[in-house]
This record gives C-alpha cells, structure tokens and sequence, in this order.
C-alpha cells in the first residue's frame, strides 16, 4: 500500500526544512544546469559552522552566551534558508528552459 504523498511532504518540510530547501535547490540546479556560484557554496558553509559553534557553546561556554550564539545562528541559518529559497524561484520564474513550471523529477541522481 502506497503512503500518500502530502503527509510525507507535511513531515519534510517541518522537521527538516533546511534539507527540504537544500534538495529543492539542488534539483533545480541540476534540472537546469546551473553550475553554483562558489559565493553560495562559503555563505552555506559559514552557517553550517555557526551551528557546530552554537552546540559547542552549549556545551562549554555559560547559558548566556550559549542562547546568544544560538541566536545568532538561527539567524544566519533564516537569512541562508530565504535566499536559497528566492534563488530556486526566481530560477522557475525566470530560466527560459523552466517556462515558468516546476522541473519534474526524473528518477535517480544526476
């Protein structure tokens, strides 16, 4: 019996958003053959980082400073997420091979 697919999309898209608008990203990317802007690729990384630095700091440093790094990468990690996010639409918006639709998946990796 096959799960429908819009509780699974629900549960994506909650639990793990950054991965979900990763993906997205990334198969748009493909589908197109956009190559990334390696500026995209550093700006990815420096939140990935501020993660690993908000756990180390719950781990080490007092709880002030531990939340206010938290803070600081959720930030970060909000204004990552929303251009990602902008970049893929505008990428359907505007690429002329998208005419303005969604690629469909074509099963497999690229």
């Amino acid at each position: 019996m096959e799960l429908p697919k819009i509780p699974c999309l629900c549960c994506e898209i909650c639990c793990c958003i950054g991965l979900a608008a990763s993906a997205n990203r990334i198969h748009v990317m493909n589908s197109f053959s956009i190559k990334p802007d390696p500026c995209d690729e550093y700006i990815i990384c420096c939140s990935n980082i501020m993660q690993c630095l908000a756990i180390c700091a719950r781990i080490f440093c007092d709880p002030e400073t531990a939340d206010l790094m938290e803070n600081i990468a959720d930030l970060i990690f909000c204004i990552v997420l929303s251009c990602m996010q902008t970049q893929t639409n505008f990428e359907i918006k505007n690429n002329p091979q998208a005419h303005g639709e969604w690629p469909k998946y074509q099963g497999g990796m690229h």
